[in-house]
């Protein structure tokens, strides 16, 4: 009976430890405690420090609003510090690229989602990357594209991949017409962007688009005279999402059917999808002056939630 109690014991004894160890591994894995629904990256200056630098930072927070990290401080550049303006992540390798607008950076920062590994990634061959709007990463976590600024505030979108790091542009911008928010297919087929068109003697119009990874192959699925920001493939390929006159809508990827999600006095802005396209996350302005809330909502129109309301300059990244 004693040597029978006794294995029981070291038993229990031998599955704590590894429960205990698993656990742990998994918090090196991330560097930070995982929310059991999930996790968001998003970028703001909500810092005492960034807004003494002029900077901003990525932070992570779960969908529950519990555990907000600082992962990635304010990067150092020249005299000074970055001001980032995207990022994407891609969960399979880890990967967090991050973009800056400015114009003496040539490249982007990489590192891992726990804000490991920072390094600067320059372009090996083609195109510049300075200063950069939107940065996306491809479903195989290698091929690229960034809306990248040419000349008189017109922005172009150049492509290329982390492992040989050659660019190119694959839409040039002109005095009419410039090309935003870009982003992949899940398939990783095609893209979509914005056309922001700018006419002589005409009104500002946009139109949402679909080409080849190439640009080639354009077909425009949606055109409007409201002003189109922010768009977001889902990952089951069914909608896209994206902010039409201030509000979150999605459409079909065939131009067939448009639904408008959102109410919010304000506007909202960077619609981001759940990995198993059933939620949308987004920014939107607080009654708090200074203030701009994390939200989520079901992406069938219902049950809107805030993730939490943080000072200062909000961006929403991705999900992890």
């Amino acid at each position: 009976m004693r040597g029978s109690a006794r294995l029981r014991k070291d038993i229990v004894t031998l599955y704590l430890i590894v429960v205990t160890s698993i656990l742990w591994l998994d918090q090196i894995g991330t560097g930070v405690p995982r929310s059991a629904e999930g996790e968001l990256l998003f970028i703001s200056d909500t810092d005492a420090i960034d807004a003494g630098r002029e900077s901003n930072s990525v932070y992570r927070i779960g969908l529950d609003g519990s555990g907000m990290k600082r992962i990635l401080g304010s990067i150092p550049h020249g005299e000074g510090y970055l001001r980032i303006s995207d990022i994407d992540c891609h969960a399979e390798s880890q990967s967090l690229v991050i973009a800056s607008g400015r114009h003496d950076l040539n490249g982007f920062h990489h590192a891992l989602l726990d804000g490991s590994k920072l390094h600067l990634d320059r372009p090996a061959a083609g195109e510049l990357l300075t200063s950069l709007k939107q940065i996306a990463l491809a479903p195989d976590g290698i091929a690229l594209i960034v809306s990248r600024q040419y000349r008189e505030s017109r922005y172009g979108l150049v492509s290329g991949d982390l492992a040989s790091r050659a660019y190119r542009t694959i839409k040039s911008p002109s005095t009419e017409r410039a090309y935003i928010s870009p982003d992949w297919s899940p398939d990783g087929g095609s893209i979509a962007y914005i056309v922001a068109k700018r006419a002589p003697d005409a009104r500002p119009s946009y139109a949402l688009a679909i080409a080849a990874p190439d640009g080639r192959g354009e077909r425009v699925i949606y055109d409007t005279p409201l002003t189109l920001t922010d768009v977001a493939w889902s990952p089951d390929g069914k909608w896209i999402a994206a902010t039409i006159g201030g509000q979150l809508h999605k459409l079909r990827p065939d131009g067939g059917e448009l639904r408008r999600l959102s109410h919010h006095q304000g506007g909202i802005s960077d619609p981001r999808w759940s990995p198993d396209s059933r939620r949308i996350s987004y920014v939107a302005p607080s009654s708090y002056p200074g203030f701009n809330q994390l939200m989520v909502m079901d992406a069938d129109e219902g049950n809107i939630r805030r993730v939490a309301n943080i000072r200062g300059q909000v961006v929403n990244g991705c999900w992890v």
